[in-house]
């Protein structure tokens, strides 16, 4: 073989090397397909293994944990009262229904007793929202000793997109406040003013002091409001006496949460 063909042959090859090099590294370096499971926000991906090319937004790979603030327990007796202000961070994400468990501790995180409860909460749900946060409200639960704190946790959580919740308005009539005996009495109307039944709707009441702090809390539940009915409520608050003399009437206030 002379010269000159062993020279082409030794350039055909090296050509080849470097040719293949390039498309290794256009392929498989440059252009490397998103994985969605190798933590790093790659092509086409929207976020962190997220975005259409992954088959999962982003936020709903990375839904914000329930947060909760202000909780506030009162004594009376052997029983305690306790609400707190819930927050969904998740703009397009909700819970239909979950569970949840307040734990109530006394001297040396000595764990007095709980309670278990369920709720849902729309998407965006939140202080910062229109609405605000949601009231949660556990009235009349039996716990033996000084209680030093209490803590929230949550289970259960299955969200759901905001496409499977609607929005439902009941207008709320003649709410008035008065002593019932030994309790207080919120009452009023509620109106459901859609086409459909709302098989329950919850009512927490808040007294409030004259200057608009909360000092006595209760709950009560309609089942199966039909379209268009209008149902009487009533919420029964028992009230510790050192509250009495500082209470406004005038400044009662109810929220109202439909269930579906």
């Amino acid at each position: 073989m002379n010269r000159a063909l062993k020279q082409i042959l030794f350039g055909g090859v090296l050509v080849l090397i470097i040719v293949g090099g390039v498309v290794w590294i256009y392929r498989d370096v440059i252009f490397t397909p998103a994985s969605c499971f190798d933590q790093i926000q790659n092509q086409g991906e929207d976020g962190i293994d997220c975005g259409a090319v992954c088959g999962i937004s982003c936020e709903e790979k990375y839904l914000k944990d329930l947060s909760y603030s202000e909780l506030t327990v009162f004594r009376l007796d052997d029983l305690a009262s306790v609400y707190f202000n819930l927050d969904n961070s998740n703009q397009n994400f909700g819970l239909k229904k979950f569970k949840y468990q307040i734990d109530f501790y006394g001297f040396a995180d000595k764990l007095l007793g709980s309670v278990m409860g369920e709720s849902f909460i729309y998407p965006d749900q939140n202080k910062d929202a229109a609405g605000g946060s949601k009231k949660i409200v556990e009235a009349g639960q039996k716990v033996l000793g000084e209680i030093k704190y209490a803590k929230v946790s949550f289970l259960n959580l299955d969200w759901r997109s905001a496409s499977e919740f609607r929005s439902i308005k009941l207008e709320n009539q003649n709410m008035r406040t008065y002593k019932e005996g030994d309790f207080y009495a919120v009452s009023g109307t509620i109106k459901n003013l859609y086409s459909f039944y709302i098989p329950q709707t919850e009512i927490n009441a808040f007294l409030m002091d004259n200057s608009g702090n909360v000092v006595g809390i209760s709950k009560t539940r309609i089942d199966n409001l039909g379209p268009f009915e209008e149902r009487e409520y009533r919420v029964l608050i028992q009230l510790n006496k050192e509250f009495e003399s500082i209470l406004d009437l005038t400044k009662t206030k109810t929220y109202i949460y439909p269930i579906y």
